[in-house]
């Protein structure tokens, strides 16, 4: 049975095929189907497909999105979202209709409440306590700790803010 929510494949649209590799930002106002690697942001006002060998370390935001490859990302629909079977999606999702197809992966969280998204952005790395810049409040506690007093509550404040 077909899901009354999956667009119809339109005979017209633009393919990024497997070998490609682009980082950066895609705007695009036709249908989309991605099959290369795209490292970044997406954002599109028409339906966009995530094909299986397509592989995608972004932030999409698109009217219809369908996923059959591997995305590393929030997606944004806003009409609507599919995670088809192989899929492998590790995201947010916000959209006010979603489908999760049985034999997808899926790891994040759903927001169907409708509201608008703002535009895609590339998604943020991580940056780690020990590759943080030292700050005043960590330089003091360091000190305090090298003349032997306590600097509880210098340590909890720089742990929170990392």
């Amino acid at each position: 049975m077909s899901n009354p929510y999956d667009k119809p494949t339109s005979t017209t649209s633009s393919v990024l095929g497997p070998t490609l590799k682009f980082k950066g930002t895609l705007t695009a106002n036709e249908d989309l189907l991605i099959q290369g690697q795209i490292e970044g942001t997406i954002n599109h006002s028409s339906s966009l497909t995530v094909g299986q060998d397509g592989k995608l370390k972004a932030n999409v935001k698109a009217e219809y999105i369908s996923v059959e490859g591997k995305v590393d990302g929030d997606l944004s629909g806003s009409k609507a979202v599919v995670v088809k079977d192989g899929a492998d999606v590790k995201g947010n999702i916000f959209s006010p209709t979603v489908t999760l197809r049985e034999g997808a992966t899926f790891n994040g969280s759903i927001d169907m409440t409708g509201k608008e998204q703002p535009a895609a952005k590339a998604p943020e790395k991580k940056v780690s306590a020990s590759e943080e810049p030292s700050r005043k409040g960590d330089q003091a506690a360091e000190k305090d700790d090298s003349d032997g007093k306590k600097s509880g509550s210098n340590k909890k404040r720089s742990a929170s803010a990392a």
